[in-house]
């Protein structure tokens, strides 16, 4: 429980020295939210919330999580929550373009329904044109879901705006897997890996350069549990020894 506590203050830490859209999630006037409907809805309690500026965050609380589909991807209820939180605070260190395909969030408590992920919502629907009219930002997803070990990027768990051509990678919950846990889907990477980009470019190849060498894995080891944080590095590490994408689930 205490090395719970410990993280949980240092994401909320984090975020409230964090971006101004960080801070501006954390102190602004909750005008409503109510439960989030959508055409594919997940098993665990999700809400919409609208601001009194009538921007609109997605919040999943830390009661209200399925616990079964949690425990089939090897995932505690509680961490499925806060890596929200930890892929947006590693996603806003390592800066763009993953900083800009990773829906901002932070944690902050709501009532009645409690503390969890307040998250940014980002617009659009998941629209297969990404591949042919954001071909540079799917790419960039694949190299993202790689190294966080995402377990769950099915052809629907994205939205790809048509209008600004701008792509978000939604729900990371079931994010930061350690080695041999279920893999639902890794879209992004099997199209790069199909289309011979499974190379990593030179971008990529710094970013883990950074990576290994900043301090704490760029803050994420006070986020996540530690065989989760040590699984990334030994990722990372692998990723930059042999300069290849892996594939979905070669966690």
């Amino acid at each position: 429980m205490a090395e719970l506590q410990a993280r949980v203050n240092a994401l909320y830490k984090a975020n409230t020295e964090g971006t101004e859209l960080e801070q501006l999630m954390l102190r602004e006037t909750i005008r409503e939210h109510a439960t989030l409907t959508t055409a594919n809805p997940g098993g665990s309690a999700t809400f919409l919330v609208v601001f009194d500026s009538r921007q609109e965050a997605i919040f999943k609380p830390f009661v209200g999580q399925n616990t079964g589909q949690c425990q089939y991807y090897g995932q505690e209820p509680v961490d499925a929550v806060m890596h929200e939180v930890a892929a947006w605070r590693l996603a806003a260190t390592m800066g763009n373009p993953w900083d800009q395909l990773v829906p901002t969030a932070v944690l902050r408590n709501i009532p009645p329904l409690g503390g969890g992920a307040l998250i940014n919502r980002r617009r659009g629907i998941p629209d297969p044109q990404v591949f042919e009219h954001a071909s540079a930002q799917a790419d960039a997803a694949a190299f993202w879901d790689a190294l966080i070990a995402q377990q769950d990027r099915h052809a629907t768990n994205y939205r790809y705006e048509h209008e600004t051509r701008r792509l978000a990678l939604i729900d990371h919950a079931f994010s930061f897997a350690t080695p041999g846990r279920f893999c639902n889907g890794g879209i992004f990477s099997f199209r790069r890996r199909n289309g011979g980009r499974e190379k990593l470019t030179q971008d990529e190849v710094h970013a883990l350069q950074v990576l290994l060498h900043s301090t704490g894995l760029h803050g994420l080891r006070s986020y996540i549990a530690q065989p989760r944080s040590d699984a990334l590095h030994n990722r990372a590490e692998k990723m930059l020894q042999t300069r290849i994408l892996p594939y979905p689930g070669d966690f």
